[in-house]
């Protein structure tokens, strides 16, 4: 790089930073989507001194200051009415946006999930109802997940560690974030929420309206003595729809921890887990998913 290059790419910087000065950050979650960004926002958020943002926010998507700035600033505002310190948001798709987040609040504290692909492909094929775009978003998500983990802002995590040891991974994450582990986060599913509703009319896109509170936002139509009930069975052919997969969502995450780990065989023919194998295993391998219940069928 030449003398002029350099001084125009540090006049650059300087600009950017006069025009577009540092956030304060807080913390983001995620990863490929039905890798768990749900049920980890939960316990983070159930910390004293966290307030976890209900739904995805989706506010890094689109790349603009301006839009992640205020939505920042209402996040804070949340936090504060909440007795919180700070916050904790989860969009799994934003994993392909860290760069633009980084850049925006370098202090920001990114939580990385990765889980088995199988598992996670099973549940994603059922969402969209085609293996292959599945299997291709696994694999582009999962690629920036890999890219990520070693930033000292980030920290990735295994879902599996965090289903069958769950206190240890969770003091690991509330380490990273300068937070002491609470027992009290593993009863999460003792303040029931709704996070997401059958139409995202989200205010998070800058207009500035005030997120609704947590509590008040249980859906009666699920609710049993006071307790989310297990909604009806989902017709398989509807899944992938906005109402059906945010009611089970909804269900799901009022839910205490229980091991999933290897229901992909309840979903997938043996053809499917063969493909997926195939199709994902030198990634998957990178990902210290290298054991035999990672890849039998």
């Amino acid at each position: 790089m030449t003398k002029l290059a350099k001084i125009q790419t540090a006049t650059s910087k300087a600009m950017w930073k006069l025009w577009r000065p540092e956030i304060r950050g807080g913390i983001h979650v995620c990863g490929c989507g039905h890798s768990g960004t749900s049920i980890l926002t939960r316990l983070i958020g159930a910390h004293s001194e966290i307030y976890a943002l209900p739904g995805e926010t989706g506010i890094a998507k689109k790349e603009r200051y301006s839009i992640y700035r205020s939505n920042v600033e209402l996040f804070e505002q949340e936090a504060v009415h909440h007795n919180a310190s700070c916050w904790v948001e989860k969009t799994p798709k934003h994993v392909r946006n860290l760069r633009f987040i980084l850049d925006c609040a370098p202090d920001t504290k990114i939580i990385l999930i990765i889980r088995n692909p199988k598992d996670t492909i099973a549940s994603l094929n059922r969402r969209y109802g085609s293996l292959s775009k599945s299997i291709r978003r696994w694999k582009f998500d999962n690629k920036r997940v890999m890219y990520w983990s070693t930033h000292p802002q980030c920290i990735a995590i295994q879902y599996e560690n965090l289903i069958t040891r769950t206190e240890s991974t969770l003091a690991q994450v509330m380490q990273f974030l300068g937070k002491t582990f609470e027992s009290e986060q593993l009863n999460f599913h003792s303040q029931q929420v709704t996070w997401y509703k059958s139409t995202q009319n989200s205010p998070l896109d800058g207009d500035g309206t005030r997120l609704e509170d947590q509590g008040s936002l249980v859906n009666t139509d699920l609710q049993l003595n006071g307790v989310l009930a297990m909604p009806e069975a989902i017709d398989e052919s509807q899944y992938g729809s906005e109402v059906h997969h945010n009611t089970y969502r909804n269900y799901q995450i009022n839910q205490p921890l229980f091991n999933n780990i290897g229901n992909h065989r309840k979903y997938l023919t043996d053809a499917e887990i063969d493909r997926i194998s195939q199709a994902c295993r030198s990634l998957a391998l990178a990902m210290c998913y290298d054991d035999i219940d990672a890849f039998s069928s």
